[in-house]
């Protein structure tokens, strides 16, 4: 029987922009201009984004996770500043997040399909963030946070999807068996093929694709139930 159904996040129960620079404010700008960086908006975005690059292949080759606090203090040195403060780095991360998650929307069908599946299964957000605030705080503003037991992150596990290291973490932090367990989200590689390599089933709802059969958060319950 099915005990445990973990879900991916971004892009799965909610809706987001993956783009790394929110359109409607340029923080890493404005904090540069504020802290007298002479540097041009276009400057600034090239050096956000390769911090950005450099940190995510180095994620992706070695599985370790980064933190918004490297990005803020790569950039600050990126952009001429050799060391800043941590109050500093704060303030860049709260005021990038608040442009970012101006694009983040509750996915449709979400608050129902959870609603209905934590009336008899155990549920908990499994998600890759550099930020361990970010996913409790959005799970909360949209309501979806009363349905879960658990919200794991690969920035406090260290480790990312579909590194094995993040199921292991999920399913001891659940106290569930693998055998128990079904993942669910919109990547393939990160929620299907990860989870089944650690023996979870794994349920897919992301874009359909050849040979990537894909369900509906509205149909997802009743296929979580058909695994029983």
């Amino acid at each position: 029987m099915i005990t445990h159904v973990f879900f991916d996040f971004f892009g799965t129960l909610v809706d987001y922009d993956p783009s790394v620079h929110p359109a409607n404010r340029n923080a890493p700008w404005d904090f540069a201009r504020r802290a007298g960086v002479p540097i041009s908006a276009d400057e600034s975005n090239m050096k956000w984004q390769k911090v950005w690059d450099d940190l995510d292949a180095d994620a992706h080759r070695t599985g370790r996770e980064f933190s918004m606090h490297d990005v803020a203090q790569r950039f600050w040195r990126s952009i001429g500043s050799p060391s800043v403060g941590s109050d500093s780095t704060e303030a860049l991360i709260a005021e990038y997040f608040e442009a970012w998650t101006a694009d983040v929307f509750v996915a449709a069908g979400a608050l129902e399909c959870v609603a209905d599946l934590a009336s008899d299964r155990t549920l908990a957000i499994v998600s890759n963030t550099h930020d361990s605030r970010l996913v409790p705080r959005l799970a909360r503003q949209f309501g979806l946070h009363d349905h879960f037991d658990r919200i794991v992150t690969s920035v406090d596990v260290g480790w990312r999807k579909p590194h094995p290291k993040i199921y292991e973490a999920a399913l001891r932090d659940c106290q569930a068996s693998a055998g128990n367990a079904v993942f669910v989200g919109d990547n393939w590689t990160a929620d299907v093929e990860g989870p089944r390599q650690a023996g979870m089933s794994a349920i897919y709802v992301g874009p359909p694709a050849e040979e990537r059969p894909t369900v509906t958060l509205k149909e997802l319950p009743e296929r979580v139930r058909s695994l029983d």
